[in-house]
């Protein structure tokens, strides 16, 4: 799989509308246009369809979800406490009591919608990694029947993730590590990192993705019975199962068709351990690049004004002010 990289001012017009086109919204014009730009460019063609599959993924999940009990009794018990009174010196009427009721479904509905665009995040969140387990490892084939060396396994994944290795590994028991590498995605420029298993009859996937700023809600939402200082979400699509986590700035998932409560467990000792990782990878690329700056400054003392300003947080004011003297 390889990057594909995108100049065209028209490709990125055309991805813009992609979402209003999946929703006929556009104008009869703008349709024919994005229709006859699609019939020529193949990357953007594979974009829709992985948009359209992702759109459908989320339908049918929404379509399996009732709203909760507890709302309609809510509801039906602020309606049975209303009861009319005094109003302005009068007794209330029909109309005030069909308002006041009104409030209260308002109120509820408000509620139900929020916890809608929670479910629905958590949904898509979930349904990228289970897209990028199929994509990768069950239709795409991408590792081999004999399983990599583990150097091999580090020269794919790079110095920024090598060290997560030895973590997946040791928490994925009864399962071997086939393969390891940095995956692309065709016709976007999401990168993510992708550990593939085998074990008790099944392929299974360890990704992760960068969160790009987004999170998970909380809540209701939540996997009970989680360790402590975990937050852990599980879904199911058709016959795919996965668990889903934040770890640090990623978003990680476990999949495969094992079952739901086999991601949560696998999922619950991965989770900890990676984040862990991760964290002491940033503390040592800090470290590291801090000892750069310092190295570099202390070889090159005369160097420009700007390079005083990088070490103003690490330098005493004194010796701060006398830097910006001297550069001047």
């Amino acid at each position: 799989m390889k990057v594909l990289n995108f100049d065209s001012k028209q490709c990125e017009r055309v991805r813009r509308q992609l979402d209003a086109y999946l929703s006929n919204e556009l104008l009869v014009e703008t349709t024919s246009e994005v229709l006859k730009h699609l019939e020529s460019c193949e990357a953007c063609s594979s974009e829709l369809g992985s948009r359209q599959r992702v759109r459908e993924a989320l339908q049918k999940a929404a379509a399996s979800q009732l709203p909760p009990a507890y709302l309609r009794e809510a509801i039906h018990r602020r309606l049975r406490g209303a009861r009319p009174g005094v109003f302005s010196g009068f007794r209330t009427t029909t109309w005030a009591v069909a308002l006041a009721s009104l409030a209260v479904v308002m109120v509820a509905a408000q509620q139900w919608l929020g916890f809608e665009r929670g479910r629905k995040l958590v949904t898509s969140v979930l349904t990228l990694g289970v897209g990028d387990h199929l994509h990768c490892a069950i239709q795409g084939h991408n590792y081999p029947e004999v399983a990599n060396a583990p150097d091999e396994l580090r020269r794919k994944l790079g110095p920024e993730y090598a060290g997560l290795l030895p973590v997946v590994e040791e928490r994925l028991p009864g399962f071997q590590l086939l393969e390891a590498h940095i995956c692309s995605v065709p016709g976007s420029p999401r990168k993510y990192v992708h550990f593939i298993a085998r074990g008790q009859g099944t392929i299974l996937s360890v990704i992760l993705t960068k969160r790009e700023g987004e999170f998970l809600p909380g809540g209701r939402f939540l996997v009970a019975g989680a360790p402590t200082g975990v937050n852990l979400y599980k879904a199911e699509f058709k016959a795919t199962s996965v668990a889903g986590f934040e770890a640090n700035e990623y978003f990680g998932y476990v999949v495969s068709d094992l079952g739901q409560n086999k991601m949560v467990q696998l999922a619950a000792g991965l989770a900890p351990a990676l984040r862990d990782a991760l964290s002491q990878r940033t503390r040592t690329e800090k470290a590291a690049a801090q000892t750069r700056r310092h190295d570099f400054y202390e070889e090159n003392p005369d160097t420009s004004l700007g390079g005083c300003w990088a070490l103003c947080d690490r330098e005493p004011a004194g010796r701060r002010e006398l830097a910006v003297e001297s550069a001047a």
